[in-house]
């Protein structure tokens, strides 16, 4: 990627200027090519998220662990790409009301690339499945013991995961900013209309597959909690 500096081009990597730099790393990406490196950074996303989503439904007690990785590994580029192209385009759509004036692909640009520092994630879900092996994606019986070392190493990787996600959150916010031509108060307020939009189509949504499916939609159901897939 080339960024001017000092009135000559220099070469630069949005891989390691989108940490510091988000604004102007956005804006030369999409200038050349707003889907560069689309299917990594999917990947890296849809790897954790699906990780994430194994977990939430145990299912360790029915697949191997080396079988769960193996289905996040391969399904992991087109999860990510997916939910990069289903929330760009409603956040894309209601930045339309604000008076955005990125396009749906520069939009995905910017909420992909901030998903870099999400890299942290990989390697902790190695560690963990080695210290606590299948029942990572199942529910831990009663007769487990967790020893003071391993839940120093819970706190230690907790501490890390938020670091990586808020600033995570920060590149995406300038990044959304940049390409929308917002303030950054305005960029937030894309980001949460547009998150409401969604959550309350997604119930919504799910509403009507329960009523098709002649059931009571489950109590528990909260739609906010849909953006954790997201």
């Amino acid at each position: 990627m080339l960024a001017q500096k000092g009135g000559c081009m220099i070469e630069t990597n949005p891989w390691k200027t989108i940490w510091t730099e988000p604004r102007a790393t956005i804006a030369s990406v999409v200038s050349q090519n707003p889907n560069r490196h689309l299917w990594w950074l999917s990947s890296i996303y849809g790897f954790s998220s699906l990780l994430n989503t194994f977990q939430s439904i145990l299912l360790g007690a029915t697949v191997s662990l080396p079988g769960i990785f193996l289905l996040a590994i391969v399904f992991a580029p087109l999860w990510g790409y997916i939910c990069f192209s289903v929330w760009s385009w409603v956040v894309s759509f209601t930045g339309k009301w604000l008076k955005g004036v990125g396009t749906f692909q520069q939009v995905r640009a910017a909420y992909a690339w901030s998903v870099v520092p999400l890299l942290a994630n990989i390697p902790l879900w190695f560690v963990l499945a080695a210290v606590f092996g299948q029942q990572l994606f199942t529910n831990f019986s009663d007769s487990t013991v967790v020893t003071n070392g391993q839940v120093a190493l819970l706190f230690a990787i907790l501490l890390v995961r938020i670091g990586a996600t808020v600033w995570s959150i920060v590149i995406y916010i300038n990044a959304l900013a940049q390409v929308q031509q917002f303030t950054i108060l305005r960029a937030i307020g894309n980001i949460l209309l547009a998150g409401l939009i969604f959550a309350v189509a997604a119930y919504l949504i799910l509403i009507l597959f329960f009523g098709v499916m002649g059931q009571s939609a489950p109590a528990a159901i909260n739609p906010f909690n849909l953006l954790e897939t997201l």
